[in-house]
């Protein structure tokens, strides 16, 4: 079978794409991703080796900008090129992850009568997935909480697919002690991000000394742009590694016991998989303040403490740490009972199995 994919715009929604598309290959099927030229999507389908063909999509901003004016005509646009494509292509399923990439490939599914799925890595379901919900034929979710946003469709909840090949590199261990870092001494991870956050960058430079009585290292992704600032400041102290960014920051997670990042939901998928709690401080500007949601249900689950940025400051964020470390082990322990990540897995049986019925019938 072929399966077209609908997914881009940011990390956080290609990811779960390519994980879903690696369990389809592994099945024999084929795959198609379709995205915007020059795109992450378009960069990550190029290094996994997957076949990719460009529809223009314009995203729609939340402010109001003059850009929004072409939205409909973007969108009317990618609908026509994704319909030509799907009719060219054939495929016998459609997959969208979100982001804005998913709409035109939706609508297009919608239009053909292909049979749609999605799936929701977000606690607030997206834009796309809301005005989409009566046309998909099952809603993929993350979070318990995504229920009551999403009443009236099918809704399964496996999780967040997360790539086999990342779990693995993930037990790879790393060469702490080239970092200027003791194997024996607890370290606390701080990320805002690939681009970094200044808000959590800030106050965790003010906060560093305190967080080091306490008797923790840190490794610090300051993001790029911060990179020079902070390791200016911070150059040869001790328990501190700070580097601008990395791509074996997933490999990280395993060597730490506690961590300072977002809330995005690969975050979240990442730091479940580590068994990781963790200060959760959403963007205040992600779209319908989902990483606030995020990390609410992280927090109910007892897995994580939210801290709003506008409450962030260095006195919480230590009291924050202080809170996790009395209750490490109960953090653990909720953590340690999760199931484990087979959403991948889970996701591929349930869409081939939906699909070997219907032919069936």
């Amino acid at each position: 079978m072929k399966f077209i994919f609908g997914a881009g715009g940011t990390g956080g929604h290609i990811t779960p794409a390519l994980a879903l598309a690696d369990e389809l290959i592994k099945h024999k099927h084929n795959v198609l991703f379709l995205g915007n030229a020059k795109s992450i999507e378009e960069s990550l389908c190029a290094i996994s080796g997957y076949p990719f063909q460009k529809i223009k999509v314009q995203k729609l901003h939340r402010s109001l900008k003059p850009e929004n004016l072409l939205v409909p005509f973007y969108l009317l646009g990618s609908v026509i090129t994704a319909v030509n494509i799907m009719k060219k292509e054939k495929p016998q399923a459609v997959i969208c992850t979100g982001g804005f990439v998913a709409g035109p490939v939706a609508i297009s599914a919608a239009l053909l009568r292909i049979p749609l799925f999605f799936h929701e890595s977000n606690s607030y379901p997206g834009l796309v997935t809301r005005k989409m919900a009566k046309w998909i034929n099952t809603i993929f979710i993350s979070f318990e909480n995504t229920r009551k946003y999403l009443t009236c469709s099918k809704l399964v909840n496996y999780g967040i697919p997360l790539r086999q090949a990342a779990k693995n590199d993930q037990q790879k261990p790393l060469d702490i002690g080239s970092w200027g870092l003791k194997n024996d001494k607890p370290i606390i991870l701080v990320s805002g991000g690939s681009q970094g956050s200044v808000a959590i960058n800030t106050v965790v430079n003010q906060a560093i000394s305190d967080i080091l009585s306490l008797g923790y290292q840190i490794i610090w992704q300051t993001g790029k742009m911060s990179y020079a600032r902070f390791s200016a400041q911070h150059k040869g102290k001790e328990g501190i590694y700070i580097f601008a960014f990395s791509p074996d920051l997933p490999k990280m997670f395993s060597h730490c016991c506690l961590a300072i990042t977002r809330a995005g939901a690969m975050t979240i998928a990442e730091l479940e998989a580590n068994h990781l709690p963790a200060i959760l401080i959403p963007l205040p500007t992600a779209a319908e303040n989902h990483q606030y949601y995020n990390a609410l249900a992280q927090q109910e689950k007892g897995v994580a403490i939210l801290l709003e940025q506008s409450k962030l400051t260095p006195y919480s964020l230590v009291e924050s740490i202080k809170k996790i470390s009395e209750n490490l082990e109960i953090y653990r322990n909720k953590l340690a009972a999760l199931p484990p990540n087979e959403a991948a897995q889970k996701i591929v049986d349930y869409i081939l199995n939906y699909m070997n019925n219907k032919e069936e019938k």
